[in-house]
């Protein structure tokens, strides 16, 4: 038994069966949002879909942060990958839970043909980033993409409060600023290994990058 009293395979399996029942929650939400409802009963449906999502994306960290705690941190399985359409589904992802709410835009201030990382794990870090920034942005998400002294940057950016102007327990759960390090240190490449920071922005707002070598 790991030091942490938790069977890995039992948590995996349980965690597994929690994230199909979220999955078939979260279509059947979809499926009310279609029919013919009061306005108000289609803002419910929505609404509680968003919090099965939520709920399936916090399932989703918690697996990876015990997975690397019990085997010393993530194994990360680089492959090659397109920047710009991780980009594209991001947006894409966004934009379907945000129904018109926010804008949603992107910057490439740089766009490699390819780069090597492991598609999964790095979606997972800024999939959590992403949700994190919905919540705090008033009326605008930039998704960005760079490349700065050979490292591929990832970055998320709100025109919300800011970190220093956040109200007091409305921050973002360490749970998944520690997932989006862990995939960071994941990937390393010629000794170089990978990082992310949470700051705020110059022009307002946070901004969450992910730096991968």
């Amino acid at each position: 038994m790991p030091p942490s009293g938790l069977d890995p395979r039992l948590s995996a399996l349980v965690v597994h069966d929690l994230k199909n029942r979220l999955a078939i929650l979260s279509d059947e939400l979809r499926q009310l949002g279609r029919l013919p409802l009061p306005a108000a009963a289609h803002a419910h449906a929505r609404q509680a879909n968003e919090q099965a999502l939520m709920l399936t994306r916090r399932l989703m960290e918690f697996l990876t942060v015990h997975r690397a705690i019990e085997e010393g941190g993530l194994r990360a399985s680089p492959a090659e990958e397109m920047p710009d359409l991780m980009l594209m589904e991001l947006a894409s992802d966004a934009e379907m839970l945000l129904h018109g709410r926010l804008q949603v835009t992107q910057q490439l201030d740089a766009n490699p043909p390819f780069w090597f990382y492991d598609r999964t794990l790095v979606h997972l870090a800024l999939d959590s980033a992403l949700y994190n920034a919905l919540r705090f942005a008033r009326s605008q998400i930039t998704l960005g993409l760079s490349v700065e002294d050979g490292w591929l940057c990832f970055r998320v950016h709100d025109d919300g409060p800011g970190l220093r102007d956040e109200a007091p327990g409305s921050t973002s759960t360490g749970l998944g600023l520690r997932v989006c390090e862990e995939v960071a240190r994941a990937h390393i490449n010629h000794g170089r290994q990978g990082r992310s920071r949470l700051r705020d922005h110059p022009e307002g707002g946070a901004v969450f990058e992910l730096f991968l070598p």
